[in-house]
């Protein structure tokens, strides 16, 4: 049930991406770049490539509901369509994404084309308001959380309900989701493999 809820939540996030400037920069060499070792960039790219052999089983979205992934929500220009797996493993797994992201594919037999994994975890917040010690380090990917998310029975959802007007409704309500993150392993986002929203998907 909850994982429902935190897909939604997901859905309903449309913002940027902020870049951050490396501290202790001197001078400027064109763009900010984010302060990655060579190490945490080579393990990141080998869990990216696992997520994909993982996931490639799922191309066709009926495999994913053979497997017990559920639409849930409504189709998002920039994230596309949520497919949600409940029961999956409550620690973080690269080869086990509780969430499915597909876009809208007119040409596929089913309608629907994967773009991309979503991911939850479960971690204290740093004092930067960061998740601590994150399987993909906070340098490159994009953690993050939502507030007040109401589920409600057909699976739709709101932000503007209160806990008391959610569960009045029958809702589900999350006062704060787990942590979050979009991976764009499936089509090249612009934005960059970890932004919030891919502006490609239609």
């Amino acid at each position: 049930m909850k994982r429902s809820a935190l897909a939604i939540a997901a859905a309903l996030a449309i913002t940027g991406l902020q870049a951050g400037r490396a501290a202790g920069q001197a001078h400027e060499h064109g763009n900010p770049k984010p302060a990655i070792t060579y190490a945490e960039l080579q393990r990141t790219s080998e869990q990216l490539a696992t997520a994909r052999a993982a996931t490639v089983k799922y191309l066709d979205v009926r495999r994913a509901e053979a497997d017990g992934y559920r639409a849930i929500g409504p189709y998002v220009p920039g994230m596309g369509v949520h497919y949600v797996r409940g029961g999956g493993p409550d620690r973080f797994s690269i080869t086990e994404p509780p969430i499915l992201l597909y876009e809208r594919d007119t040409a596929g037999p089913s309608g629907l084309r994967l773009v991309g994994v979503s991911y939850l975890l479960v971690a204290p917040t740093d004092s930067e308001g960061r998740p601590e010690s994150p399987p993909l380090p906070n340098s490159l990917a994009s953690w993050h959380k939502h507030n007040n998310v109401c589920v409600l029975p057909d699976n739709s959802a709101s932000v503007q309900l209160t806990e008391e007007q959610c569960r009045a409704q029958g809702g589900r309500f999350t006062a704060e989701t787990s942590w979050m993150l979009h991976a764009w392993i499936w089509k090249d986002s612009p934005a960059g493999v970890f932004s919030f929203t891919n502006p490609l998907i239609k």
